[in-house]
């Protein structure tokens, strides 16, 4: 598939977070196991992506988006510890639900920040080129994560 730049990239990827974290919700056994294993494979590609890529561009313009930068960074990370508990913990596990539902409500608070917070700046302060060309390092990034 091709993106116009980074940002419609990360959009869909935000939005395909979102459906599999409902579908994690909604589901139980195998299907839950699977939808699970396919969210956090994503969510580490994702932010993988954005560290690599999204955040220093952010963090290169003021100190209020270098804020905005680490904030992000800062709740990334968090939420793949969250995952990594949640994939020890196992999705059979009665406390699985609770942890999960706390994590669905990080995921999407990151992601409508990134939305609201960090793409507004990448359009602002970075030249449209440069965001076409994000969009394939990013792609780059993720294809090396994910080996």
């Amino acid at each position: 598939m091709s993106y116009s730049d980074v940002i419609d990239l990360l959009v869909e990827q935000n939005d395909e977070i979102r459906r599999l974290c409902a579908g994690v919700e909604r589901s139980q056994g195998v299907q839950r196991e699977r939808q699970f294993a396919e969210l956090a494979r994503l969510v580490h590609l994702h932010e993988r992506g954005e560290r690599a890529v999204v955040h220093p561009a952010v963090r290169n313009g003021t100190a209020a988006a270098n804020l905005i930068g680490v904030a992000r960074m800062v709740e990334g990370a968090a939420i793949e510890r969250s995952l990594v508990t949640l994939h020890e913990l196992g999705t059979r596990h009665p406390g699985f639900g609770s942890g999960f539902a706390a994590l669905y409500r990080a995921i999407l608070e990151h992601a409508t920040r990134e939305e609201l917070d960090e793409f507004p700046i990448l359009r602002v302060q970075v030249p449209v080129q440069r965001l076409h060309m994000m969009a394939g390092e990013l792609h780059d990034v993720q294809v090396m994560a994910a080996d």
